[in-house]
């Protein structure tokens, strides 16, 4: 019996399990939004922070450095120190990158590491109403009727928005002229005066528009309907199966991080996203929260990796 207790006792003092027994942060923690403020990123962080602070003892503070579709930040993270105190949340940019430039200044998959899913704001298909289709089989009809005559928008090239498009238009069969915006604003204002006819748009973007009859919605890239529009179909309902597009938000650290440090921010940040309280928040901004394991992150970054490697070829998106 006593050996068994000094072994246990042992076991305590060694350092792998005094870590994970004790690392908590002793600064604030720093996330860099590789993005304009007031963003979803923005968002899904101001809404999280005071839960995290609460459950961490340190604050989140969030911190936008956009520039460089997204290296700029991502670059400061991968090269930070791997305690926990500097995370990167992102979104498809990161998974669309290493496809898009030949060369980054960090490398997507030893330089950064997953700490959790955050949740996705599903894209949705909307149109202007003066176009005479209401689905998806009405507007894939019309586009080979009318090829070329259709054009679209996105917040530029090699973004989910663009590929997600240009995805789609492969597998219906059409052909749409892409028109790249610097933002998801203009893109609404020339989709508004009918200056293009169609976009794929996030949802908490989309609905305001729908809702007043300003635009139609004609499907939602989603495995699921969304409750803000529970009549709209998903594209997979209306004959293309498993088709997605959406702005998914992930949490990243650095590579090096010890894995009791990313297991801890993991379980807390899991924790927070799945209180009642935040879920609701979330889901009235149009965010579905997907909170993963770690391993589950990491094996949804390396699906979209090579999704969006694909439609980057096929698409020939170049950098803007």
């Amino acid at each position: 019996m006593k050996t068994i207790c000094f072994l246990l006792a042992a076991a305590f003092l060694l350092p792998g399990a005094a870590t994970a027994q004790q690392w908590a942060p002793t600064q604030p923690i720093r996330v860099l939004i590789p993005y304009a403020p007031v963003g979803t990123s923005d968002i899904i962080g101001r809404i999280m922070s005071d839960r995290v602070a609460a459950r961490l003892g340190q604050p989140l503070v969030l911190e936008n450095r956009p520039g460089g579709s997204t290296q700029i930040a991502t670059e400061i993270v991968a090269k930070s120190k791997p305690d926990g105190h500097t995370l990167l949340l992102v979104a498809n940019t990161f998974m669309v990158n290493p496809a898009l430039f030949g060369k980054l200044p960090y490398d997507s998959d030893k330089d950064l590491t997953a700490v959790t899913y955050a949740g996705v704001t599903p894209h949705v298909l909307v149109v202007h109403p003066s176009l005479p289709v209401k689905n998806l089989k009405e507007f894939i009809a019309y586009g080979k009727a009318n090829p070329g005559r259709l054009s679209y928008g996105s917040v530029g090239n090699g973004t989910s928005f663009h590929l997600g498009m240009e995805m789609l238009k492969k597998q219906a069969g059409i052909f749409v002229v892409h028109i790249p915006y610097k933002g998801m604003g203009p893109v609404l204002t020339d989709l508004l005066s009918n200056q293009i006819q169609v976009a794929f748009a996030n949802t908490p973007n989309a609905v305001p528009y729908v809702q007043s009859g300003k635009l139609r919605a004609i499907a939602i890239a989603h495995p699921s309907r969304m409750p803000q529009l529970p009549d709209v179909a998903t594209i997979d309902e209306q004959g293309i199966k498993g088709f997605e597009s959406n702005s998914a938000y992930i949490f990243l650290a650095p590579g090096a991080t010890p894995v009791a440090i990313l297991d801890r921010l993991n379980a807390e940040f899991a924790a927070v996203l799945n209180e009642p309280a935040i879920r609701g928040e979330l889901t009235k901004q149009g965010v579905e929260v997907m909170a993963s394991s770690r391993a589950d992150t990491t094996s949804f970054i390396r699906r979209e990796m090579a999704k969006y490697a694909e439609a980057v070829k096929f698409s020939g998106a170049k950098v803007d």
